[in-house]
This record gives structure tokens, sequence and C-alpha cells, in this order.
């Protein structure tokens, strides 16, 4: 494991996830993720604190809520920044294709008073 850019990562491989849920946040019924695992809401972007240093590996006791807080562009692909709202962790992860992307910037400015 090290450290950089504030971020942890690991050496170990991520535990690959892709189910079906409800959104703790907005309510929908959310589908699972076509080419990749989801880990967010594709309307609202919410998500909930669940994996500890391992992604997919749902090894945190936290269960805090998380939402974007910024994005960026790199090789091509959107990735988001998420924080969560009780312990401060944050982590990124890419775009998935069915997100509704046009939607995020409102979302990042209206999440803003939950931090």
């Amino acid at each position: 494991m090290h450290i950089r850019n504030s971020f942890i990562y690991n050496s170990y491989p991520m535990k690959t996830i892709n189910e079906n849920f409800t959104c703790h946040h907005c309510w929908q019924q959310i589908t699972k993720a076509p080419k990749t695992c989801r880990n967010h809401c594709p309307f609202c972007f919410a998500s909930l604190h669940v994996d500890g240093d391992v992604p997919g590996d749902r090894a945190t006791e936290c269960k805090g809520e998380m939402y974007p807080i910024s994005y960026e562009m790199k090789n091509s692909e959107i990735r988001i920044l998420f924080s969560c709202t009780k312990c401060g962790k944050q982590h990124r992860n890419k775009r998935a294709e069915d997100d509704e992307i046009t939607l995020l910037p409102g979302l990042i400015e209206k999440y803003r008073e939950k931090f």
C-alpha cells in the first residue's frame, strides 16, 4: 500500500460487485452498471461509504453518505471525486456510461451545503 495525493491505493485487486440497489437519496431503483461496477446513483450521484481500503470489500463500519465534490477529465475519462459526510474519506470513481453527467455540475453545487 502507498499514499499518493492524499488518497490510499492498494496493491490488492478490486472486488467486483455489481448489483441492483435503491438509492438512499432519491429512492430510484438502480440497475447493474453496464461494463463496470456501480457504486453511486446515475441520477443524483449519491453513494454510501461501504468499502474500506479495497474497492468492493464492504469492510467499513462508517456507512456515511457520500456525494460528489468535483470531477476531472483524465485519460479521456471523467473521474468523479466523492467525499463522505460522516468521516471525510474521499475517493475517485470513473463515470459509468449511463450516468446523467450533464447534471453533475449542478449537483456538486447543491451538495456543498452537506459539508
